[in-house]
């Protein structure tokens, strides 16, 4: 049994969420199909018919549905009730092209964190790096790891995914603040700014750009800093971008969803 409040169980327990097409217009007591890479999740999370769980598409619709059929290759749900929107976090993630396993690794951690857009970007001191970004296979890793994570985390929106592309490319279309990671910043806790404000989809309220291992070079600096870029330091030590980006995200998630102009 479930009770009214934000998808969760009569215990508290949050629902397991999962992917399915189509919940644009849709209403209490139709069926729509789960995504067809979902039913190994439901067979490893041992669902069975008649199980309630929460369904999204990825664009912010969010569903209590019942699970009423599970086959080898499909599975179909009837929907119960309509479920709050989350209002997507307004911060994007400006990573560096580097080796797969880590940038994928940044990828789902930073989508469990609630990143509206993730663009991976060719710093100076990245283009020798013939690994990720570049590659239509790690497009299709990239999209599945998001999928996964959006999931995981009971998420309900997909992150726009981009690159890899220039940095001049990036900031000719860059809006809103920005945090640079660099270990000579200053505190995100204390100094940076941080928009109060939801922007609209199609944009980031803040931008946390992370360079790569062998650091940015003085006019990539000098060109973030034009933009609006601030320099933002998460401690004394050298941090590698996976974890610098993850950590920077995470700083700002919580100043956001303490701030009372979020809703």
């Amino acid at each position: 049994m479930s009770d009214p409040r934000d998808g969760r169980d009569r215990q508290g327990s949050a629902l397991p969420t999962f992917l399915a097409d189509g919940l644009a217009g849709r209403e209490p007591g139709t069926s729509v199909d789960l995504a067809a890479d979902e039913v190994p999740h439901l067979r490893a999370a041992r669902i069975r018919r008649g199980a309630r769980l929460a369904i999204t598409d990825g664009a912010g619709r969010r569903w209590e549905a019942e699970l009423v059929e599970l086959g080898r290759r499909g599975a179909r749900c009837r929907l119960v009730r309509g479920l709050p929107a989350r209002p997507p976090l307004p911060v994007g993630v400006w990573a560096p092209v580097a080796n797969r396993d880590r940038s994928l690794w940044l990828l789902e951690k930073v989508v469990e964190l609630g990143a509206s857009a993730v663009s991976w970007i060719e710093w100076d001191r990245s283009r020798s790096v013939g690994d990720a970004g570049r590659s239509a296979g790690f497009r299709r890793r990239a999209e599945a790891r998001a999928r996964a994570a959006m999931t995981q985390s009971g998420g309900s929106w997909l992150p726009r995914l981009r690159g890899p592309v220039s940095l001049l490319e990036a900031l000719a279309g860059h809006e809103g603040a920005g945090w640079l990671a660099d270990v000579d910043g200053h505190s995100p806790l204390v100094g940076a700014s941080v928009p109060v404000r939801l922007r609209h989809r199609s944009g980031e309220a803040l931008t946390i750009a992370v360079g790569p291992e062998g650091g940015l070079t003085p006019a990539e600096r000098r060109r973030c800093a034009e933009a609006g870029f601030e320099p933002v330091s998460l401690g004394r030590r050298t941090l590698r971008f996976e974890t610098a980006a993850v950590a920077a995200l995470a700083v700002a998630s919580a100043i956001l969803d303490n701030r009372e102009e979020i809703t």
